[in-house]
């Protein structure tokens, strides 16, 4: 046997391949994460343009998604106050999955309180507005999550101005069942959530979540049909994730002492053109 092909050889060979295979494949990873995290933040930008009726799937070029994100409003909340903070200092790249990894930057829910099914929520998050034409709010978009079947279903819901109005519902990352839990992203059952003509609202007059899913189709001569949602045939646990999900961030633990504040006019939306999106 020659030395070319003998042991030592060919060790040397195999390691110089792994060596080099990993230094291209590192150098391609650092060149492609600018571009990798452009577009995710370009994709979420056209979920929260998409759960507030501004992007139009087929019509909307993705080019121009930056140019519309500028008529959003953003701000970091206190969800333990409901108050605006400016203490985030990477404001610009705030992301949520990332911040629900860190315990210093999260609260543990207290288990009778946890109907969403997430253990620990953020101390911060960053909140959507879009503001009218004499700066009150428009629209409220607020981030949700909560335990589906499979997973955690993370979505957006959009409110009118009085806080208590659903204008649109999506979720942008799931693993529901396709056909079954993964139809909460069907275009036809998030249509019935954002109808003019059939407006949901999330609370009773007292103040209260009111919510109830609907084995069936509701219709808007259905009584009580601006609290009752259509629930998922097939799939009664993602359903119910759904339904614990908004009770959960409508709640005291979630968004509760936001929406109290806005109820109030306490919240200082005209104060929000000077912080960036």
């Amino acid at each position: 046997m020659s030395q070319r092909d003998s042991l030592q050889n060919t060790f040397f060979v195999a390691f110089v391949l792994c060596l080099v295979c990993s230094l291209v494949v590192s150098t391609a990873a650092v060149v492609l994460r600018p571009i990798k995290e452009r577009n995710e933040r370009i994709a979420f930008q056209r979920e929260v343009l998409s759960v507030a009726g501004l992007y139009e799937k087929g019509k909307t070029k993705g080019s121009e998604i930056p140019e519309l994100f500028k008529q959003i409003k953003a701000a970091m909340i206190d969800l333990g106050t409901g108050e605006v903070t400016d203490t985030v200092e990477d404001f610009e790249d705030f992301n949520l999955k990332d911040v629900t990894k860190k315990p210093e930057l999260t609260v543990e829910i207290p288990a009778g309180k946890d109907l969403a099914g997430i253990k620990r929520r953020e101390k911060l998050t960053k909140i959507y507005i879009v503001t009218k034409a004499d700066g009150s709010i428009d629209q409220l978009i607020l981030p949700v999550r909560g335990k589906g079947l499979w997973s955690t279903m993370w979505g957006l819901l959009s409110l009118d101005g009085d806080g208590k109005t659903v204008r649109g519902l999506t979720f942008y990352e799931d693993g529901e069942t396709p056909g079954l839990g993964g139809e909460i992203n069907n275009s036809k059952w998030k249509a019935k959530w954002s109808n003019p003509d059939c407006p949901k609202v999330l609370f009773d007059k007292q103040g209260k979540v009111d919510i109830a899913f609907y084995k069936g189709v509701v219709t808007c001569e259905l009584p009580g049909s601006q609290h009752k949602f259509d629930g998922l045939a097939g799939a009664t646990i993602t359903t119910r994730g759904v339904e614990n999900m908004f009770k959960f961030w409508l709640g005291d633990e979630g968004y509760g002492p936001l929406l109290k504040k806005i109820k109030e006019g306490q919240f200082p939306v005209t104060e929000l053109s000077s912080i960036s999106n």
